[in-house]
């Protein structure tokens, strides 16, 4: 990650389950400047988590709970342990770096994505007051709890492209964990307490909220960590967290996913949480996970729409290529976006722009709220 000046000097911009860790160097540094522990094997992870969705949505995989969602419960366990990392070390006044990290890293792509979506669509599609609510929702990073309401059939149907952009969900979920964990961990006096996140963890697991559980446990195992060091790295820990996937493989395929998901996906993550040197091949496969998964349709839009006019593929060749071309997307997306953003957001950064930055996450997503109670009362 860049280096950051002495005063503006924050929060590490890691990782997050959704994104891609596309830093310029291997190393980056924590919230005190020191250089922090590096993961190999989550650069990797990123990229198959990526590849899982893909390939679910261009059919080489069945695209259902045990595959498709639970990459995603993975990228929030993630998530959860990196992000909550990062905000065990930051204090108020480096709030706004995080703010602005967090707007710069996933802002950016995110409304490319959302931009290069509707555009297609208004295109093809009418543009209807069902259709605005959906950029609308969106936009405002409420998609997880209005989009798919008051029918999830009928919604599809009706999406941008028949759906194409219900992947977006999981950016909401991951921008309101931004927004509330900083509010926990920062302000409350207990909210570096791992018995404070066993607690919310709980609430949320039994409540069946599996996304947020996902990320809350992930919070849950950083405070941990803190507390008792890398208890993950024990030889006896590792065997508790193999089995503990193991067992929760088989009830993934059950109707008991939801409480079984969130242990699976901390169980993947903390057993990838090994240190070691990371290689620039690996970090480039990470690197493009995250515009790997927000744009990997243009790629199957593109090739499914040629061979509906030339026969130039086999059919089971169909669905490789697709692969293959929303790898090549990501990377080109990464390249062109990610990598510039990362490149010269500091050049760009102050203390008023992160508390801008912030104001306008919250203002997006109560806004979001507000207008869909309003819309489907």
């Amino acid at each position: 990650m860049n280096q950051l000046s002495p005063s503006h000097r924050a929060v590490q911009d890691t990782s997050s389950p959704n994104t891609a860790s596309s830093l310029p160097s291997s190393r980056a540094n924590d919230a005190a400047g020191v250089t922090s522990i590096e993961y190999p094997a989550f650069d990797w992870l990123r990229f198959i988590l990526a590849s899982v969705v893909a390939l679910g949505h261009v059919g080489l995989i069945s695209h259902s709970e045990i595959t498709g969602n639970l990459a995603v419960q993975v990228f929030f366990s993630l998530s959860g342990w990196l992000i909550g990392g990062i905000l065990m070390k930051t204090g108020l006044a480096q709030l706004p770096r995080f703010f602005f990290n967090r707007a710069t890293r996933i802002w950016i792509p995110y409304f490319f994505a959302v931009g290069a979506l509707y555009s297609l669509s208004a295109l093809r599609d009418p543009v209807t007051a069902r259709w605005l609510q959906f950029l609308f929702f969106d936009a405002t990073f409420t998609h997880n709890w209005f989009s798919l309401r008051p029918n999830a059939a009928e919604a599809l149907a009706h999406m941008p492209l028949k759906g194409t952009g219900n992947g977006f969900w999981s950016i909401s979920v991951e921008e309101q964990f931004y927004l509330v964990a900083p509010l926990i961990i920062v302000f409350m006096r207990f909210g570096r307490s791992p018995v404070l996140w066993a607690l919310i963890f709980s609430a949320l697991w039994g409540a069946q909220l599996v996304d947020f559980a996902s990320i809350s446990l992930g919070v849950l195992a950083t405070t941990l960590r803190s507390s008792y060091g890398d208890i993950h790295l024990r030889p006896r820990f590792v065997v508790t967290l193999v089995c503990l996937a193991l067992v929760s493989l088989p009830i993934l395929g059950t109707h008991l996913y939801s409480f079984a998901a969130p242990f699976f996906a901390i169980s993947i993550v903390l057993l990838c949480a090994r240190p070691g040197h990371r290689t620039a091949v690996g970090m480039f496969a990470g690197a493009i996970s995250y515009p790997m998964y927000l744009n990997h349709w243009m790629a199957s839009f593109a090739i499914n729409g040629l061979t509906k006019r030339v026969d130039l593929l086999p059919h089971a060749m169909v669905g490789l290529t697709s692969y293959a071309g929303a790898t090549l997307v990501g990377s080109i997306a990464y390249l062109l976006i990610d990598r510039n953003v990362l490149k010269h957001r500091n050049e760009y950064y102050s203390p008023r722009v992160g508390k801008v930055s912030a104001g306008l996450a919250y203002t997006l997503v109560l806004l979001g709220v507000t207008g869909g109670l309003l819309l489907l009362r």
